[in-house]
């Protein structure tokens, strides 16, 4: 029903983008199919970044899933991300179940996801500080400023997060007091979930995943103005990107369906690139990474909610967090668990 709701929505708006599609179609020529197929297999690359920064994170608390099956529910959440409104949540939420599904437990499950969505957060600020340096909008003194701001900020949540227990233990000390017991336990539902870790090695390995899944769109907005034969602003094409992927994160519409557009087009006239070739650009690139992932993710969503969900292999605290359930499971049942 909201998949209708928003074809009707596209259509009611296809008169007024009618004069933008149709210029982008003119410049439009087969002898550039090349800059298509980069444009994809750029796509393709960012999925199967997104898909193992989720891999390792859940092996990092010991759930171990088929790197076919991750990619396949990356696919499926982008899907959800850019159909249903509420975007990035709702495939988040979408993600956690089908984790719990396959016998992940709990508290790893959110872990993964939170941990994902911190890494894209930073990857992007990131991207979005290094883009303005490279568009000559930052001098290089304020560029190096925000990046030690970034990195520094960074480090200041993950070490809160592994002190959360300590809160606890002093919550639990002041239990008496009006409205603490609430936030007690609170903190130690935050605790259950923060309390996973991952080594410097795999958290760097996770950041670079994540940075480069963001970066490999940025070649699809390149691959957009050399499929149309424009100039390809490359000092700018890091930086509108950027603002794009800010902007429609705060848009609780399916995919930040008019944010993104705009935040590009803005980026690249604060960049000082041609608004008009922005335009056209823009279109190709949302067609190629919203409406043909919408429509494949939504077919994969399909197929994983009908396939039967294999279970992940559990080892170590995952394993430890599970058997509880599979004792209890096996008790209720009237037979031991295996």
């Amino acid at each position: 029903m909201l998949g209708v709701a928003a074809l009707v929505l596209i259509a009611s708006r296809l008169h007024s983008a009618e004069h933008d599609v149709v210029t982008a179609w003119r410049h439009f020529s087969w002898s550039r199919i090349p800059w298509l197929l980069a444009a994809l297999a750029a796509e393709v690359l960012s999925f199967y970044c997104y898909a193992l920064v989720q891999r390792r994170l859940l092996r990092a608390g010991g759930a171990h899933l088929r790197r076919r099956t991750m990619a396949a529910l990356a696919l499926a959440a982008t899907g959800v991300t850019n159909v249903v409104p509420g975007g990035s949540a709702t495939a988040s939420g979408w993600l956690v179940r089908q984790y719990r599904r396959r016998g992940v437990p709990m508290p790893l499950a959110l872990w993964a996801v939170l941990a994902g969505g911190f890494s894209a957060t930073v990857s992007v600020l990131f991207l979005l500080a290094v883009g303005a340096g490279v568009a000559g909008l930052l001098p290089w003194w304020a560029l190096l400023v925000c990046l030690v701001a970034l990195a520094g900020g960074s480090a200041v949540v993950v070490a809160s997060s592994h002190r959360l227990a300590g809160v606890t233990r002093w919550l639990e000390g002041h239990a008496r007091w009006p409205g603490v017991r609430i936030v007690e336990r609170l903190a130690r539902r935050a605790t259950n979930v923060l309390g996973f870790r991952a080594t410097v090695r795999g958290g760097t390995a996770v950041l670079v995943l994540s940075v480069a899944n963001w970066a490999m769109d940025v070649f699809v907005v390149i691959g957009a103005f050399g499929l149309l034969g424009l100039g390809i602003p490359w000092r700018a094409a890091l930086f509108a990107y950027a603002v794009a992927q800010v902007a429609g994160s705060i848009a609780p519409l399916p995919g930040g369906v008019g944010f993104v557009e705009g935040g590009m087009i803005g980026g690249f006239a604060l960049a000082g690139a041609g608004v008009g070739d922005a335009v056209v650009a823009t279109i190709v690139y949302r067609v190629i990474t919203s409406w043909a992932v919408a429509a494949i993710g939504s077919a994969m969503l399909v197929v994983l909610s009908r396939r039967e969900a294999h279970a992940a292999e559990l080892r170590g605290p995952a394993a430890t967090m599970a058997a509880p359930a599979g004792r209890a499971a096996g008790e209720i049942g009237g037979s031991p668990s295996p």
